[in-house]
């Protein structure tokens, strides 16, 4: 990338008359000047803006800006911005610098090379066909910021993990899923059991759209950048954002049985929230806070032991249960409103292990309302800790209703179930935005 300094202070990289006005063109922004008694000068941001062309002698840029209201959340809404030059040949050099600039090269450089994306679609994702109302929504951003794109809609359940196995590497440079956590569940754990794993997660960046329930992924990307929880956010961040390394968990069950995730294992109360509530899928995430009160007043205990290895120690730790609730975590927001592991990393090679095991009802239902805040760790019935890998050996809790151990959301079998932590195994589109470290949400 060119000069810092100019990055730093907006210092003009290019100015030049359009015969209406006069084009300003720097690291930070394009703005155009029109002449004396023509008005104010126009700004478009270069940090919102996904894609510029030109239209015979018309510079045209788009933008995914955001917007405050007195009255709402703050929101990102796609706008265009239009300025007339003195001919095409002068509208199409400001587009080709522009492009350059945006991509952090210089603006007579030769231009960054298209990216081309899979996007995979769950047509069944979220109420009534949500993933594919979120990929209308969001294809004009992909389109407009050049990206090749190879659409898939998914047919039927592990479609994803057989598309997986037939990619061609040297075809593709990422892949976006659009649905639930659980598609790009189904890709990783496809692209793991390849011949060439090692290669496939390291070449190929993956990307979400939320068009699930919780979206945990999507929550925890917007959230860690400070944006809104948007369909149109995350694509702008797909397009803008840096890459962000994120660590694999590696599950081991009996009989060398193998998969993957990365979200996080829940098992007694967290599993029971979880996939207890698919009944109520048609309320959308308000499904997991209802069922979750219905749980907590209904409390149950689970018989089982937890070894743990914590982070910096060599030995490991034996946990008698039973436990009311257990979430080990890789990320920190699993729904929009549930922040369970609220100093989790994407990337610290690491689990946060939250659970608990012996707590009274209300105080546990009072203490878990705003889970939004993450203060419910520092409660004095909460056990949290970062560990490197853990084993649990859950014990059925009745004969008709042993309990369920879910990886990601996803059911697998109630058995002895251990995780390592692969660090940065996987690279994600949609990190905070370059130069931006995150924040607080908007």
């Amino acid at each position: 990338m060119a000069s810092s300094a100019g990055l730093l202070v907006g210092e003009p990289l290019r100015t030049e008359d359009t015969g209406e006005g006069s084009l300003t063109l720097s690291w930070l922004f394009v703005q155009f000047a029109p002449a004396k008694g023509g008005g104010a000068a126009r700004r478009v941001d270069l940090d919102d803006c996904v894609g510029v062309s030109a239209e015979q002698s018309v510079l045209v840029l788009q933008s995914v800006a955001l917007r405050r209201g007195f009255c709402s959340a703050p929101r990102r809404v796609m706008s265009q911005a239009r300025f007339t030059c003195r001919d095409g040949a002068q509208a199409e050099s400001w587009a080709a610098a522009v492009w350059n600039v945006m991509h952090g090269k210089a603006p007579e450089a030769s231009a960054p090379a298209r990216k081309r994306w899979l996007v995979l679609v769950n047509p069944v994702s979220g109420k009534k066909g949500g993933a594919l109302t979120v990929l209308r929504e969001c294809r004009p951003v992909l389109e407009a910021h050049r990206i090749e794109l190879k659409e898939i809609v998914t047919t039927h359940a592990a479609h994803a993990t057989e598309l997986a196995a037939e990619i061609k590497l040297d075809e593709l440079d990422g892949i976006v899923c659009v649905g639930g956590d659980g598609l790009l569940y189904e890709l990783v754990n496809g692209l793991m059991t390849r011949p060439d794993a090692d290669a496939a997660v390291s070449r190929l960046h993956l990307g979400v759209l939320p068009g699930g329930s919780a979206n945990s992924m999507c929550c925890s990307l917007l959230r860690a950048a400070g944006e809104p929880l948007s369909p149109l956010a995350m694509a702008r961040l797909l397009c803008k954002g840096r890459q962000q390394p994120l660590d694999l968990l590696r599950v081991t069950q009996p009989g060398g049985h193998v998969s993957y995730g990365f979200l996080s294992l829940a098992w007694a109360l967290a599993s029971d929230i979880d996939l207890g509530s698919e009944h109520l899928r048609w309320m959308g995430e308000a499904r997991f806070d209802v069922y979750a009160v219905w749980r907590i007043l209904t409390q149950r205990a689970y018989p089982g032991t937890l070894r743990v290895k914590e982070k910096g120690a060599e030995e490991w730790r034996t946990i008698e249960g039973p436990f009311i609730g257990l979430w080990a975590l890789n990320v920190r927001w699993l729904t929009p409103s549930a922040q369970i592991g609220p100093r989790a990393e994407f990337d610290d090679g690491c689990v946060d292990l939250l659970h608990f095991r012996r707590v009274n009802r209300l105080r546990l239902l009072l203490e878990m309302a705003d889970l939004s805040s993450g203060r419910h760790v520092d409660a004095q019935w909460a056990e949290y800790t970062k560990v490197t890998a853990l084993e649990l050996c859950p014990q059925p809790r009745t004969d008709q209703q042993p309990g369920m151990v879910a990886i990601d959301g996803e059911l697998v079998p109630f058995a002895d179930t251990s995780i390592t932590v692969l660090p940065s195994k996987l690279m994600l589109l949609g990190g905070a935005a370059q130069g931006d470290n995150g924040g607080s949400p908007v």
